[in-house]
């Protein structure tokens, strides 16, 4: 009869090193769960439970649905939320058109200036939505609008001018703003795109539009319905242009009525969340579009190597009009935005007869204590939010794409979902659930608000860094004898440089734009660049706002300057 060993019946423990490699993992993925928890689902979920009780902070005594029937069941908030729909749709339309034509331009033809014209068609990233609406309505108000007050001056007729303050200017000064992101989404399209199918099409004797027409759009179409839900869910939750915009308009959009109930007197923040749950629904439908259309773009796309040599299409004599169009579009969308805000800030009168050049307005809003403040807290709260959503979409990156846990999908779309759910509407989530708390007030609760909004932006640039790192150098690292902390730091980190600065850059710029989501969660005390200068525009103080417009963009070009000189790609590669 054979006798077990003393091992055979007491297996050995396992060591510190086995247990970290099986714990380890698993620890990460119970610290994402929380951490998305924490930040993005328990904030959305409670948008939904406010709206069917009186108190968030005891639902189970104050449950009613009498919010969701005075929201549902209204034909004024159905008209408001069908002409929401037609303008963010048309919106969407509009953006795209203009970046795809734009994309297949400076993709596809030997226009010269490329360089400098890629750069020309995303400028407008760099000026705020709401602070591009206040530039463009000192351009065309009505009255005293400097466009029509020079188009009176030199005599022409009246149905030149312009009227900046209808639905149909609204539409296209939000489409304006959205043009780069139509750019970028169908440009990568074009890029990746195997010439051979346009060369093909030449050869068997297609012009160029008819190619355009028949090759190049179909072949990208998916990434263009990508583009018109990707601007149509954006545009749907815009608050703070058509505040100002439509201000003199019948026309509130879901967003600005979801403002008045929380701000009116009395506030009423059941009907302001029961509104909320339709903007995440009809963003969830078309954010669903969108990651469809991400799929099925890449059964139309193939890469070779004839892609990186194509032949450009020779525009001739019709370089000159393409250049003229591309100024035009420089001069409608940077140039003479900026040129009218310099105007007012530098400037006590909005009448061209009377316009003397002044720093006066200037002094006094950078001398004001309230501009002191709302800036420290704007650098504050981005460089914060910045640093972590890029921290927290780099966790939910690494376990999303090496971890590959069974609930990796759906962690990924947890961290995704703000992407569906309106700024305004978050916030309200965000102000229920600290509501009574210290954090209620504060600046903290303003990055948490921020953090979880920008983190689907983090996550899919840092989860690029990942994919494109080949699994080989991790497994080497660790065969040397490396943890996984320092396979991290020395291998991952490094390589990624790249993509966290760009992550890190983005998220900066967008949280000091944004006013969705701060204009409900802000006090005195937690003042933002952003929000003082819609607070000054709501007290008609137009060239204050303009000199706080001013100096965000000038926040953002320092910081670009500022990130790009830390976080050279070379460095850490040189130490590593």
């Amino acid at each position: 009869m054979a006798t077990l060993t003393r091992e055979e019946i007491s297996p050995p423990r396992p060591t510190r090193e086995a247990l970290r490699a099986r714990w380890g993992p698993r620890g990460l993925l119970v610290l994402v769960v929380l951490l998305l928890a924490g930040l993005v689902f328990l904030p959305t979920a409670l948008v939904f439970v406010r709206a069917v009780t009186e108190d968030p902070r005891n639902p189970l005594s104050t449950f009613t649905l009498h919010a969701l029937a005075d929201s549902y069941g209204s034909p004024r908030i159905w008209r408001i939320l069908a002409e929401t729909m037609a303008m963010s749709l048309a919106c969407g339309i509009l953006a795209t058109v203009l970046g795809g034509a734009l994309a297949w331009i400076l993709a596809r033809t030997d226009v010269p200036l490329r360089r400098f014209f890629e750069l020309v068609v995303i400028a407008p990233l760099f000026l705020s939505p709401f602070i591009g609406a206040l530039a463009f309505l000192e351009l065309g108000a009505p009255r005293t609008g400097l466009l029509n007050q020079l188009a009176r001056d030199i005599g022409l007729p009246g149905w030149v001018s312009i009227d900046v303050m209808t639905f149909q200017w609204l539409i296209v000064i939000l489409a304006l703003h959205y043009v780069p992101y139509g750019y970028l989404l169908v440009s990568g399209s074009l890029q990746n795109m195997d010439a051979s199918l346009e060369e093909a099409s030449h050869m068997n004797g297609r012009g160029t539009v008819q190619t355009a027409l028949r090759i190049s759009l179909p072949a990208v179409r998916h990434a263009t319905l990508s583009s018109v839900m990707f601007v149509t869910i954006s545009a749907t939750g815009m608050f703070s242009v058509p505040a100002l915009l439509g201000a003199k308009m019948s026309f509130h959009p879901l967003a600005v009525t979801i403002y008045r109930a929380t701000n009116g007197y009395p506030s009423d923040y059941a009907l302001a969340a029961a509104l909320g749950t339709m903007l995440v629904l009809l963003s969830v439908i078309g954010l669903w579009l969108y990651q469809r259309g991400l799929r099925q773009s890449s059964k139309f796309v193939t890469v070779t190597g004839k892609s990186q040599n194509r032949k450009r299409i020779s525009l001739g004599r019709a370089k000159y009009a393409v250049i003229l169009l591309l100024a035009l579009y420089s001069l409608v969308t940077t140039v003479l935005p900026y040129a009218a805000l310099c105007l007012r800030a530098f400037s006590t009168s909005s009448n061209l007869d009377e316009i003397h050049p002044t720093t006066q307005v200037v002094r006094e809003v950078l001398g004001a204590p309230e501009l002191k403040d709302a800036l420290a807290n704007t650098v504050a709260v981005a460089v914060a939010t910045s640093l972590g959503a890029v921290a927290v979409g780099i966790l939910t990156s690494y376990v999303t794409e090496r971890v590959r846990h069974r609930g990796s999908g759906l962690l990924n779309a947890v961290a995704m979902s703000p992407l569906a759910v309106p700024g305004i509407v978050f916030a309200t989530g965000v102000f229920a659930m600290y509501l009574g708390t210290p954090l209620y007030g504060s600046l903290t609760i303003m990055v948490l608000a921020y953090v979880a909004s920008y983190l689907p932006h983090a996550t899919r640039v840092t989860g690029n860094g990942f994919a494109q790192i080949d699994k080989s150098l991790e497994e080497a690292s660790r065969m040397c004898g490396a943890s996984q902390a320092r396979m991290v730091y020395t291998v991952l980190l490094p390589l990624m440089r790249p993509s966290i600065s760009a992550a890190v850059i983005m998220v900066f710029l967008f949280t000091v734009r944004e006013i969705n989501t701060a204009i409900l969660l802000y006090t005195p005390d937690t003042m933002l660049l952003s929000i003082l200068s819609f607070n000054y525009a709501q007290q008609a103080s137009l060239p204050a706002a303009a000199v706080v417009g001013l100096l965000e963009t000038a926040l953002m070009i320092a910081w670009i300057v500022v990130m790009r000189a830390l976080l050279r790609p070379g460095k850490l590669h040189q130490r590593a």
